[in-house]
């Protein structure tokens, strides 16, 4: 009898412990990424849509994923004739490389919002970064939110109108630093 509680209880709990660790997958309808970059004079700011991803957690707790960033939705939406030349390859050149990607690396949980590091690839070039995200977790999903996550375009390769590469710009300089707001929501 002993031996039958046991085992149930152990069962119980390895049920319990497996039922913790959930996948989420993105919704790639309602998630949203926003970017701005800025110059000497103005800036732009615009959209860029997730082709797919996931989210795992533990106990409510994000510990990995990964998404892919389909580059041909990228549009600017401040200057929509912008988008074309943001595509090419001044840029993105999204024709040779269509996608990005994020994957999570690790997080630390140890902080009230959680602070995600990860690599992100563009143009087949990856860097790491880091950024904190709140997470909200429902009954059927989960959001997360990070505002102002700074990405260095120089990282990737994307030197246009860069003061660091080119001196005699002066108020044509493109900051070499851009910033996305990142907006996930994810599902069962």
């Amino acid at each position: 009898m002993k031996r039958a509680l046991l085992f149930m209880a152990i069962t119980c709990s390895s049920t319990f412990a497996f039922a913790q660790k959930i996948t989420y997958k993105v919704n790639t309808q309602t998630s949203k990424i926003k970017w701005e970059a800025k110059k000497v004079v103005g800036g732009h700011v615009g959209t860029i849509a997730l082709k797919e991803g996931t989210v795992q957690t533990d106990k409510g707790k994000i510990t990995g994923g990964g998404f892919t960033i389909d580059m041909n939705a990228m549009a600017c939406t401040d200057a929509p004739k912008l988008t074309g030349h943001l595509k090419n390859e001044d840029f993105f050149d999204v024709s040779k490389y269509p996608i990005a990607k994020f994957v999570i690396a690790k997080v630390d949980n140890s902080k009230a919002i959680p602070i995600i590091t990860g690599n992100l690839t563009i143009k087949n070039k990856t860097k790491a970064i880091s950024f904190p995200a709140k997470v909200t977790s429902t009954a059927d999903g989960l959001s997360a939110e990070a505002l102002g996550v700074k990405v260095n375009r120089l990282d990737f390769d994307i030197q246009y109108r860069s003061a660091s590469f080119f001196s005699d710009l002066g108020n044509r300089a493109i900051e070499d630093e851009f910033t996305l707001d990142i907006q996930i929501k994810a599902t069962k």
